[in-house]
């Protein structure tokens, strides 16, 4: 009994945080969903979001800075996160991949 208790032990105490954190990505996306389309629009006046749909061309690149601690993709991908911020965009004296701001992601 007492190594099926360490084994329980050993899958649901590491458990505890990622469900913490996978409830906090989910409702944060929830609450983004319905601010956006709860959003009213006024006429004649673009936002940077209406911006990027009309200014952007297919092949284009954008910067961005990727919060990690909302990474809904899974705890992996959140992790993955993390090392590309650490490792991309440390400005303490070291070479950086990124030189101009703290973009660690990329889309085309």
């Amino acid at each position: 009994m007492r190594v099926v208790g360490r084994m329980a032990a050993m899958v649901v105490v590491p458990s505890v945080p990622v469900l913490v954190w996978w409830k906090y990505a989910r409702d944060d996306r929830q609450r983004q969903f319905h601010e956006i389309s709860t959003k009213v629009r006024v006429p004649n006046v673009q936002t940077i979001d209406d911006l990027m749909v009309e200014k952007c061309q297919p092949g284009d690149v954008i910067l961005f800075d990727k919060r990690c601690e909302k990474c809904a993709a899974g705890p992996r991908a959140a992790l993955a996160c993390v090392l590309q911020k650490t490792l991309l965009c440390q400005d303490d004296g070291r070479m950086r991949a990124v030189d101009g701001g703290a973009y660690n992601h990329c889309g085309m």
